[in-house]
């Protein structure tokens, strides 16, 4: 007993020394990546290092993208709210081909939406991005402290100050990767014979090694975060760093990105706590990837902006009440549209499809490299598919869908209409439904016109260049453009920092200000010289 006392005694002192320092945070962030790891079941390849974190961490069993690829999720996780609701939905905002008239152009939020990582830096946090921007606005120059350019190799540097946010993006898992003139210098250690597939795709020796190709990448992304985990201890900082691992939506196969299946927006997410609350257990709350930033910001003590969709899921904020329902949504990808909907409880899904008359399968030009892909058109022309199969090339789609992932955990039952399901089915048409009129949705307006109300007539606003008043040795600054933020530096080389409030000034300072909204470009550089 006197040694369990102590044990408990050690924890709440480790437990209260940490909560008394600021944090680090780190988000270690896949692209392309479903749970498919032991953490959750899948021991095909070992990840020594990712369980490493799950042993250590909170799993999440139940974590979600509102979107199942890339560009409309990370809007959503930068911003904490969902793409449909800030017309952020479609994938790749600049692409032409399906919208002739849209010239191009930048999501606009309202303007009360931040990035969470501004938050952060008003607040003494210092942001580190690697990589990737993917907001379908072009980033603030007031978010991120740092781009590092040294990341661009197997070299993680931590020489920054404390504390500090920093994400790391890992292009190894991305769709791309599979392709077979990407992986032609990657030896592959995965057997083909030893992965298993869905039932929904064929057997086919293409489909194997994409798969095995896919857990290859995985095994060497896992390799690479042992490096990160041992220049964390080496620099003395893994006891004080807060360490997040997810993927950024699911695999990037057939039937998971780009869907509404679980496949497609299920992702891994799990959150290490130095000091090891927590340590090994599961969660089966439904989150999204877009609970991030709330989150992020609680570990600080700050609270979850109003604007925000998401929510604090393990931190001092975190609502007594879980969500019931998660929710997502399917637009334009590239040069196909196929707008659908869906909601699940954790175990039902149910997927409304607006567009019927339109093929599963979205004909896109990007996924066609895979070998994989192939296989299935030309199974699918061959009549080679078996009825499972079969319905990932259908020709049209059932208005509704209704799955029972527990049951059915790769959702190839439809149970829409069995009679016992109504009951179900009625109440997860509601739930879709109040949803969509909560949230605006803006995926039935036409792009035409929301560039158009972002850009009247496809020009790119500028934010109003700041006003600034000097009296004595104190600066002041405004600026017209609501919404936006004002940055501001003592030499042009410096990085921005983003202004609170009365600046303090030295004679002979040089002070640069500037303003930016997201989605317009950045005002005039106003530079003055301090000579009083």
């Amino acid at each position: 007993m006197v040694k369990k006392a102590h044990i408990i005694l050690f924890f709440c002192l480790t437990h209260l020394a940490f909560a008394q320092q600021k944090p680090n945070v780190l988000w270690l962030d896949l692209e392309d990546l479903s749970p498919i790891l032991a953490a959750y079941g899948d021991s095909t390849v070992s990840t020594p290092n990712i369980d490493r974190l799950s042993k250590e961490g909170i799993t999440f069993t139940k974590a979600y993208a509102t979107v199942g690829v890339c560009a409309p999720s990370r809007a959503s996780i930068i911003t904490g709210m969902f793409p449909v609701a800030i017309g952020a939905h479609n994938m790749r905002i600049t692409a032409k081909s399906n919208y002739p008239s849209v010239l191009g152009y930048e999501v606009v939020p309202p303007a009360d939406v931040r990035c969470f990582p501004d938050i952060l830096r008003e607040n003494g946090v210092f942001t580190s991005c690697s990589k990737k921007t993917d907001y379908q606005f072009s980033p603030s120059p007031f978010t991120w402290d740092e781009f590092p350019k040294n990341e661009e190799t197997d070299r993680y540097v931590f020489d920054m100050p404390q504390p500090f946010f920093k994400q790391i993006n890992f292009w190894e898992t991305h769709e791309s990767q599979i392709w077979s003139w990407c992986r032609q210098n990657v030896p592959l250690t995965v057997d083909t014979a030893k992965v298993k597939l869905p039932p929904y795709l064929p057997k086919t020796i293409g489909t194997k090694l994409d798969w095995a190709t896919q857990y290859n990448n995985l095994k060497f992304t896992d390799a690479k975060i042992g490096k990160i985990l041992a220049e964390l201890e080496k620099k003395g900082i893994l006891n004080n760093t807060i360490i997040i691992f997810t993927g950024d939506h699911g695999n990037g196969l057939p039937r998971s990105k780009r869907s509404v299946y679980e496949s497609g927006v299920r992702v891994p997410m799990i959150v290490r706590f130095p000091d090891k609350r927590m340590a090994g257990t599961y969660s089966n709350d439904l989150v999204y990837l877009m609970d991030l930033g709330p989150t992020i910001l609680s570990f600080y003590n700050l609270s979850t902006p109003g604007h925000m969709h998401g929510r604090d899921i393990v931190g001092k904020y975190k609502p007594k009440e879980t969500r019931k329902y998660a929710y997502f949504s399917a637009d334009r990808f590239d040069e196909c549209t196929d707008i659908i909907r869906a909601v699940t409880d954790g175990r039902y899904r149910y997927i409304r499809n607006f567009q019927p008359q339109k093929p599963q399968f979205l004909n896109l030009v990007f996924r066609k490299a895979q070998d994989g892909v192939k296989d299935l058109y030309k199974f699918d022309s061959l009549g080679l598919l078996n009825e499972t199969q079969a319905t990932v090339m259908r020709k049209t789609k059932p208005v509704e869908e209704l799955f029972d992932t527990q049951n059915d955990p790769h959702e190839t039952s439809n149970i829409a209409h069995k009679p016992e399901m109504q009951a179900k089915l009625v109440e997860m048409r509601a739930a879709l439904d109040q949803w969509m009129r909560e949230t605006k949705d803006m995926g039935f307006t036409t792009e035409n016109e929301i560039a158009n109300t972002f850009w009247p007539g496809l020009k790119q606003p500028t934010t109003a260049t700041p006003e600034i008043k000097i009296q004595k040795n104190q600066a002041t600054a405004t600026v017209k453009t609501e919404g936006a933020a004002i940055g501001y530096k003592n030499r042009n080389a410096d990085s921005w920092k983003i202004y609170k409030g009365t600046l303090e000034l030295k004679k002979g300072d040089s002070l640069y200000v500037a303003a930016h909204r997201l989605g317009w470009k950045t005002s005039e550089v106003l530079r003055m010289k301090i000579d009083k």
